[in-house]
């Protein structure tokens, strides 16, 4: 009997905040969950859960060297609400602000796909990189049948 191990995704990494990454050159968001109008002090909100990997500088995207998050909860509305599709997947991105639509209404923060090339294939390069590795050591380990 072979078991299949799968880790629980939890929270980890405290709250995603977009104003800490609006520099970033490439946001990778993985997404583990997505609960919709989870229960808060705050009230009802849309929640995705995720491993974040920012890429903040040009030399962390050549060194594949992200900061990493894993188990961030992402609970700003338009940003949760997008990631809903994402479950079980990725997507790499940049995040900012846009004007809001009515008069004296906070700017609503939003995910924006990285349009440049090469940064979008260096992450691609990070990610499946860093997956090898992890089938590589999972290949390395020990059989004790």
């Amino acid at each position: 009997m072979t078991l299949n191990f799968i880790d629980i995704p939890t929270q980890g990494g405290g709250w995603f905040k977009p104003k800490d990454n609006v520099d970033a050159l490439a946001i990778l968001v993985e997404v583990n969950s997505y609960d919709r109008q989870r229960p808060t002090p705050n009230g009802p909100k849309d929640s995705a859960l995720c491993d974040i990997s920012v890429f903040k500088s040009r030399e962390q995207l050549e060194a594949h060297n992200p900061e990493i998050n894993k188990g961030t909860r992402v609970e700003q509305t338009l940003l949760a609400r997008d990631l809903e599709t994402v479950v079980g997947g990725a997507t790499i991105v940049t995040v900012t602000q846009v004007p809001p639509k009515r008069p004296g209404a906070h700017p609503a923060w939003v995910w924006r796909p990285v349009a440049d090339a090469s940064i979008r294939q260096a992450v691609i390069d990070y990610a499946t990189k860093r997956e090898a590795a992890v089938a590589a050591a999972v290949a390395d380990a020990p059989d004790f049948d």
